[in-house]
């Protein structure tokens, strides 16, 4: 999997540069809407000449001075009503610009997170991602939006402003110019600190993310215990903290909004004061037209520069998100299998020598130490061993989940190391105590992951999980719903339909996780029947507990303190 242009081109320390990125392959579909923007706005900026004229033409009349005010009042209509398609062309680039970078940047996300290794899921909160490509990814598009609705605008009211003014009155844009850092250090002022605050929001919502999906998914276990009381508490608490930290943000966002409204008024009153008196005392030469386009876009650049104070949360936020993102996007760990030998067929031998594991976090010591385990192709191994023996560790070395931190384990006789694990996995097949399905079909659930299945071969994959019976027993058969994480089934039910799935990719190399130690006795039988015709001629480990589940195996490897105590 190679890796995506806008994975390529993120960098967390510019986000000027990243989002410069992000959107330069929509850059004709942004170039095309700032240019109709141009023509959207422009009654705002033609009007108060239009205004001054006609006040001119009132104050001081003239030969055909009523033609002139119609001119002037033709032209101000023209430019009002074809704001209406302008805007539409505007609207349409402007979307398609910025729908199209929340794919791309979302898609860029949802393949990062399946390049990223189980050890970055295993440590990372599910609640903390789902954030990052849900609300972060928002708000980089919200800031993306107004920095064309409101920077460019304001930006381009700003130009106009001046240069109208320069052209009637050059005398005041010394003044209008002033206007610059006076909001540059209200910026600075609270700029900083707007941006620690809505970090400290984004990780309470985050935290308030995780919280509430372990809540919803430990619904059953609560109420069996009789703690729904503790667990609104718990959650509510995080609610708190959230409505906290979003009040430290908003009272800071309000005092740089209220204050940079403050100096720009008052800016305005002594501008506009000022050059009324001067007009009076006869310094300078200004009609009552010049006046109120004065005050006019006096007004445009005090509202504009208003409008780019009020885009700082924005911005903050944006930014912020973007650097959230960049811990997915940018992150090193991730299961490297580019340029590595692709897999195509297996036979199913496996080779461990001198294997040793290590979790990062744990200091007590290693998880597998010095397995050296021969595993002949078409062989069924049970591992056995106390809670914490490295049981399924040593499972997850299999699959390619964890790496060894010590020694080798080879597939076929080719070192793991150097082969495309993700072409490996097409060839194996896991059943677990804890069954993944998800909300869809009994059909979807079954046939997802393999490709082109034809209906003879999913009946003869359901019959094989002693599966037909119950499915024809639903309300709809293989399309019934059976709601998320298949709720709407028993635990029977859902390890036959991932047995069926299994038979269905027909796997060279089986993975039993302790599949049948949460069914009862009638369902056990059936899944154990299953299990054997899954297993034959197939190169099988099993985790199990239950002496009966590991009768047919050809041998047992017995764990302790990550050692190999006895196989035999």
């Amino acid at each position: 999997m190679q890796l995506d242009p806008v994975e390529a081109n993120f960098y967390t320390g510019n986000p000027w540069r990243t989002l410069l990125n992000l959107y330069w392959p929509e850059r004709r579909s942004v170039f095309a809407a700032l240019f109709a923007y141009l023509f959207k706005a422009s009654p705002v900026w033609v009007l108060p000449v239009i205004t001054a004229n006609i006040i001119d033409l009132v104050a001081h009349p003239v030969a055909d001075g009523t033609k002139w005010i119609c001119v002037n009042a033709i032209v101000g209509g023209i430019a009002i009503v074809q704001n209406i398609p302008s805007a539409m062309v505007y609207v349409d680039f402007l979307s398609r610009a910025c729908r199209s970078a929340e794919v791309r940047l979302r898609s860029a996300l949802v393949r990062r997170l399946q390049m990223l290794s189980i050890g970055y899921h295993n440590r990372t909160d599910t609640g903390a991602l789902q954030t990052k490509v849900l609300r972060d990814v928002e708000s980089i598009e919200m800031m993306s939006r107004q920095l064309v609705d409101i920077g460019y605008f304001a930006s381009v009211t700003i130009v106009v402003a001046l240069a109208v003014t320069a052209w009637r009155m050059p005398v005041f844009v010394p003044v209008f110019i002033l206007f610059v850092p006076l909001i540059w250090l209200v910026r600075h002022l609270l700029a900083d600190k707007m941006r620690r605050h809505n970090e400290s929001l984004r990780k309470e919502i985050e935290g308030m993310n995780s919280l509430v999906l372990g809540m919803i998914s430990m619904i059953p276990i609560t109420r069996a215990h009789a703690a729904e009381d503790t667990e609104i508490a718990r959650v509510e608490n995080q609610f708190g903290n959230v409505r906290s930290a979003a009040r430290k943000f908003d009272k800071t966002a309000g005092l740089f909004g209220a204050t940079g409204w403050v100096v720009l008024m008052l800016f305005n009153l002594i501008g506009l004061t000022l050059g009324a008196w001067a007009s009076c005392r006869g310094y300078l030469k200004l009609t009552p037209g010049d006046l109120v386009l004065v005050a006019g876009y006096f007004n445009q650049i005090m509202a504009a520069v208003m409008q780019l104070n009020a885009m700082l949360p924005v911005i903050t936020r944006g930014f912020d998100g973007l650097r959230s993102i960049g811990e997915i996007l940018e992150s090193p760990d991730i299961e490297e299998n580019r340029g590595k030998k692709s897999v195509e067929k297996i036979r199913g031998e496996f080779r461990f020598q001198n294997v040793s594991f290590r979790y990062g976090s744990n200091a007590g010591g290693p998880a597998l130490q010095d397995i050296n385990l021969h595993v002949h192709a078409g062989e069924s191994i049970g591992i056995v061993g106390p809670s914490g023996s490295g049981k399924s560790t040593l499972i997850s070395l299999v699959t390619g989940f964890h790496r060894p931190t010590g020694g080798t384990i080879f597939l076929d006789g080719v070192d793991m190391n150097e082969i495309d694990l993700r072409t490996f996995r097409r060839h194996l097949a896991v059943v677990s105590q804890q069954t993944i399905l998800f909300n869809g079909s009994v059909r979807e659930n079954i046939i997802y992951g393999t490709k082109n299945v034809s209906e003879t071969e999913l009946q003869i994959a359901v019959e094989s999980a002693n599966a037909k019976d119950f499915i024809a027993g639903l309300p709809r058969g293989l399309e019934t719903e059976i709601g998320s994480a298949g709720v709407q089934l028993s635990g029977g039910q859902r390890q036959r339909i991932a047995i069926a799935r299994a038979l269905l990719r027909d796997p060279r190399v089986l993975i039993l996780d302790e599949a049948t130690s949460a069914l009862d006795s009638s369902s056990e039988a059936l899944v154990r029947q299953a299990l054997e015709r899954l297993a034959r001629g197939r190169t099988t480990f099993i985790i199990a507990h239950h002496p009966e589940i590991l009768s047919n195996v050809n041998r047992v490897v017995v764990l302790e303190h990550g050692l190999v105590k006895e196989i035999r």
